[in-house]
């Protein structure tokens, strides 16, 4: 492995880390921190990140996009403030994913507006009785002359009360299982679909929704992946992106850690900075082993995916490492601060907030393990 980055990704690593500090967080700290942020924020947001790349990321620049590696991308999406990852993420995965499996008429119609920044995206996938087994998806596709009529409730979903497009997987024949999944886009303007807001611990900024599809009509040739390809495409996805949750640990933990060094050096007891106690510098070395330790395993685990490489084992390992880290880091961030560490006042309080969400989505702590474990055994433990 050489994570020697080139010279190029240094530069716009350290360019977006500069912007981030500069533009980024400012506007987000003055939007506040206990109600939604507003479309119109998200879209301007958007359109700030748009020249890193961190909208057309993978999709070749022929095409519209920016001509990022997965690595690359990766590396910038590390350095996003936390309240702007899963919204910038998810529009950009709809945008790849259509240019890599969307038709003629997908590409017209849905990848300008994404590209652009203009349009919103979110991935409906986990539903009331099904998270970890898309294959069991319930939520149904019908055809009716020139269109698709859609059933079902998605909840969870990232994006959902504020998405123009949605990509929601569906299933067109039960009796099949994973092999009946397909993956419909809907655009909201010409098919309306009802939303329901979720409030989240950690996720007071988020748009967390449930949605309710009732006898919701798209149009046939908004069928992006078609019936039997959408449970593979479903899965296929979560490899890169458990490495993307994975950083998202990372820079939560090391936020954590930052703000815990600086207070270390600022707070005295006993007469002297409790930076100089044996103890905090002991919960400050393991944050930060720990913090390199999943960073080594994220940026291993991406590398492999990068490459087109098979990495069940290695993004499972990322995922449930580096989120598990986050929260542990977390955790002692708050010890370290006392009492100050569990008031709104101090930002550490957040942060253990939004790290103890990341041990859930696109795949538990514990599917994790089970993952690696099958793979190590060659024996399923879901069945």
């Amino acid at each position: 492995m050489n994570f020697d980055f080139t010279d190029e990704q240094q530069m716009i690593k350290k360019t977006i880390k500069k912007f981030v500090k500069e533009e980024l967080e400012p506007a987000i700290e003055e939007q506040g921190d206990e109600k939604p942020f507003t479309k119109e924020f998200l879209l301007s947001m958007l359109k700030k990140i748009k020249p890193f790349g961190l909208v057309g990321t993978t999709i070749p620049e022929e095409a519209g996009g920016a001509g990022l590696d997965l690595m690359t991308w990766g590396l910038l999406y590390e350095e996003l403030p936390n309240q702007l990852k899963s919204m910038s993420g998810i529009t950009a995965n709809m945008a790849r994913r259509i240019y890599d499996r969307g038709t003629d008429y997908h590409k017209e119609k849905f990848l300008p507006g994404l590209l652009a920044g203009d349009k919103i995206a979110c991935s409906a996938n986990t539903e009331p009785n099904v998270g970890s087994n898309p294959s069991e998806i319930q939520t149904t596709a019908t055809i009716d002359g020139d269109h698709y009529v859609i059933n079902g409730t998605k909840t969870f979903i990232t994006n959902g009360m504020t998405a123009d497009y949605i990509s929601v997987a569906v299933q067109f024949d039960r009796s099949k299982g994973g092999k009946g999944v397909g993956i419909i886009l809907v655009d909201r303007e010409e098919s309306p679909v009802e939303a329901r807001p979720i409030k989240l611990m950690g996720f007071n900024t988020g748009e967390l929704a449930e949605l309710f599809f009732d006898n919701v009509r798209v149009p046939k040739e908004n069928l992006l992946i078609p019936e039997g390809q959408g449970y593979k495409t479903q899965m296929s996805g979560f490899h890169a992106w458990r490495c993307f949750v994975g950083l998202s640990g990372c820079s939560i933990a090391e936020k954590a850690l930052e703000y815990s060094i600086k207070y270390s050096q600022e707070r005295e007891q006993f007469g002297k900075q409790i930076g100089s106690f044996q103890l905090i510098q002991e919960m400050l070395a393991d944050m930060k082993t720990e913090l390199d330790a999943a960073r080594l395993l994220t940026y291993r685990a991406l590398d492999l995916v990068n490459r087109g490489q098979i990495a069940r084992v290695e993004t499972s390992i990322a995922k449930h490492y580096a989120t598990e880290m986050a929260i542990r880091v977390t955790s002692k961030a708050i010890q370290i601060h006392g009492a100050y560490g569990l008031t709104s006042e101090f930002p550490v309080e957040r942060l253990f907030r939004q790290a103890r969400i990341l041990a859930i989505p696109e795949g538990t702590t514990q599917i994790q393990k089970l993952i690696i474990g099958r793979e190590l055994t060659g024996m399923n433990a879901f069945r």
